[in-house]
């Protein structure tokens, strides 16, 4: 019983320093102190199972790739603070499945957890607008700009951070009931059973101040378009356009012209629609356009932090040694056989036959992310967990047939 105990909290431990980013354990650079020093136990919790599955192979050997390549052909840019740290997240991965398959984590502590989450971002938050509002010092607050005051940033490093993460956490949360009802989510039904967390993700979602929340929140409501649901969705969505107009809430706004703009796929139009989102966006049309599979460097890449040598010559207001791009810039860095590895494995991760909105987040929290990124391997946890009580799920009710 104590061993049971000991690797749920490990396991639990693992999925909080995945989802939060507490200002009081941010350090320089907003690097996460509480999420390296779960993940520097990981290596331990590998030691102690030592299970590994097939699926774990394009894993290793894309850490391998990472140490292998540029000591190899750009040995004068090898930075071992980055490569430990991609290998940090990747043991931790590692360490994650090797618990869940203990099976002392349970699918109904699973869900419990994931409304936890919730409500612990809709609490900070509300309690951060209190603040806000009668001129205390903010509670919990990173990345704040005071001549912005209501765009907070919850539990995470940042607004637009919690707005991605919340609603990962509402999909999986929606994901996970489904399969304990046996059909899909019917948002008419069960809007009434779970009306206080669709309270809470709503008012995190809108009242946060992130344009990117707007869009994940269209994400997550898409996942109910079904001819029998459009009526509820179209009340929702005229309650989300009433309340955005009611509180002039600029970041719809942004979002659309955004959105608008980077169908031009052309860089400066994106960068004056807006310049914070064009930050994420154009360094991957930039990275997009370098790619060249006819030399070394394209299937070895140019070294590590190499993008980082260029990218604000060539994207306005960014300051000087900053990298984006996403899995792109893991291409450029570290070359196609790499990158080719990590997109092997992350789709193998998240992909579900049953549920293709898996590869909608994968894309967006997956692909256009730097592998150093906590969202992106939360992403990748929260749903293998999903696939996996899904197939755990799915094992029992044949059995029982």
């Amino acid at each position: 019983m104590k061993v049971k105990r000991v690797n749920r909290a490990f396991l639990v431990l693992i999925l909080l320093s995945m989802a939060l980013s507490p200002a009081i354990a941010l350090g320089e650079g907003n690097r996460n102190l509480f999420l390296i020093g779960v993940m520097s136990i990981s290596p331990i919790i590998i030691l102690r199972f030592f299970e590994f599955d097939k699926e774990d192979v394009w894993l290793l050997a894309f850490l391998a790739t990472i140490v292998i390549f540029p000591n190899l052909f750009h040995p004068e840019t090898m930075r071992w603070s980055t490569v430990l740290y991609s290998m940090m997240f990747g043991f931790s991965f590692i360490a994650y499945k090797q618990l869940l398959r203990q099976k002392h984590f349970s699918l109904k502590n699973y869900i419990y957890l994931l409304r936890i989450l919730i409500y612990a971002y809709f609490i900070t938050l509300l309690i951060q607008q209190f603040c806000v509002l009668t001129g205390l010092p903010v509670f919990n607050v990173s990345n704040y700009d005071p001549t912005d005051p209501w765009k907070l940033n919850a539990l995470a490093a940042e607004p637009s951070h919690s707005g991605r993460i919340v609603a990962l956490l509402m999909y999986s949360y929606i994901t996970l009931k489904e399969y304990i009802l046996s059909q899909k989510y019917n948002l008419k039904k069960e809007i009434k059973k779970d009306k206080f967390l669709w309270l809470a993700f709503l008012w995190t979602m809108i009242t946060m101040g992130s344009g990117t929340a707007f869009l994940f929140i269209a994400i997550v409501l898409l996942k109910f378009v079904r001819f029998k649901n459009l009526m509820p969705l179209f009340i929702i969505g005229i309650i989300l356009v009433v309340l955005v107009s009611t509180i002039e809430n600029i970041a719809l706004e942004r979002t659309i012209k955004t959105i608008t703009a980077t169908m031009t796929l052309d860089e400066d139009t994106i960068i004056e629609a807006d310049h914070s989102a064009s930050i994420r966006i154009v360094p991957m049309i930039i990275l997009i356009k370098m790619i060249d599979l006819s030399s070394i460097n394209g299937w070895f890449g140019h070294g590590v932090d190499h993008v980082g040598t260029f990218l604000s010559d060539m994207l306005p207001g960014i300051q000087e040694g900053m990298t984006g791009g996403g899995l792109f810039a893991l291409f450029i860095e570290y070359g196609f056989i790499s990158f080719a590895l990590f997109v092997i494995f992350s789709f193998k991760t998240v992909f579900n036959r049953n549920d293709y909105f898996n590869i909608v987040f994968w894309f967006l929290l997956v692909v256009m992310y730097g592998v150093n990124n906590q969202i992106l391997w939360l992403c990748l946890i929260l749903l293998f967990t999903n696939n996996y009580f899904f197939k755990q799920t799915n094992s029992y009710r044949k059995l029982k047939s």
